[in-house]
């Protein structure tokens, strides 16, 4: 039994392995039909979505259209890759689900990036933060009012600094009132105006820098029987453009 160990050890110690021999140049040869699938499959899918981004700056309304361009063209893919002389039959499951997921994600990198700033623009502004500060010129105190949220979980007018919100703001030549909000767009803004009372008669608002726009009121403009009510709207150069106004207006005391 001994000899027959020793002679079971011998032939395991001269087994050599030998790899299987490298063929560099069919390597090399699926490696650049590989790298020119995927250039073919990122420059199709960047073609329809330049076409659906198209189609959405014409109309934001065609959104959908372009949803269906991204299905069309993943399904087109098995037909079109043998007139580019691209063979299909060497394909396996692993070179489908990469080529469909190189033209799903530069599809939708053009559409975004075609569909937004600085190619086109279809956001409109955002008007927030908005407060009025009421101005007494008798005494120069300042009071702020900030529409707001208030711990009943609703939107309203909150004096800054407490206060009786009915008699902060009088209908005299003694009080001027800002009114500021800020305002942002994704891209420029062309005009950021502002109606007193009624949504018509719009007056521009001064822009007082860190994308915060105001305009003064008179007290002795103001009326009491209707309080301060007033719509700001916002335009950008694309057309696109926002009015804001407060659900409730602040009371003016005569």
């Amino acid at each position: 039994m001994a000899k027959k160990r020793k002679k079971e050890k011998k032939e395991e110690e001269e087994y050599e392995f030998t790899p299987p021999e490298f063929d560099e140049k069919e390597f090399l040869e699926k490696e650049m039909r590989d790298t020119r699938t995927i250039l073919f499959t990122v420059g199709y899918g960047a073609v329809y979505g330049a076409i659906a981004a198209a189609i959405s700056i014409v109309d934001s309304s065609y959104v959908a259209v372009g949803l269906v361009l991204l299905l069309v063209g993943l399904f087109s893919l098995k037909y079109v890759y043998p007139i580019f002389k691209i063979n299909v039959q060497e394909f396996a499951k692993k070179n489908w689900a990469g080529n469909i997921a190189w033209f799903f994600f530069t599809f939708l990198a053009i559409w975004v990036l075609l569909f937004n700033v600085p190619f086109s623009d279809h956001a409109d502004p955002d008007i927030k933060d908005l407060t009025v500060w009421v101005h007494n010129n008798t005494t120069g105190n300042y009071t702020a009012i900030d529409w707001k949220q208030g711990p009943d979980g609703l939107t309203a007018w909150i004096p800054r600094d407490g206060g009786t919100l009915a008699t902060l703001i009088r209908a005299t030549a003694n009080y001027t009132v800002n009114i500021t909000a800020a305002v942002a767009d994704n891209g420029e803004l062309e005009s950021v105006k502002i109606a007193i009372g009624v949504p018509s008669g719009y007056t521009n608002m001064t822009d007082q820098g860190e994308s915060v726009y105001g305009r003064e009121v008179s007290g002795v403009s103001l009326n009491p029987s209707t309080g301060l009510m007033f719509y700001i709207q916002a335009t950008d150069e694309a057309g696109n453009y926002y009015v804001f106004y407060p659900t409730s207006p602040i009371p003016v005391a005569s």
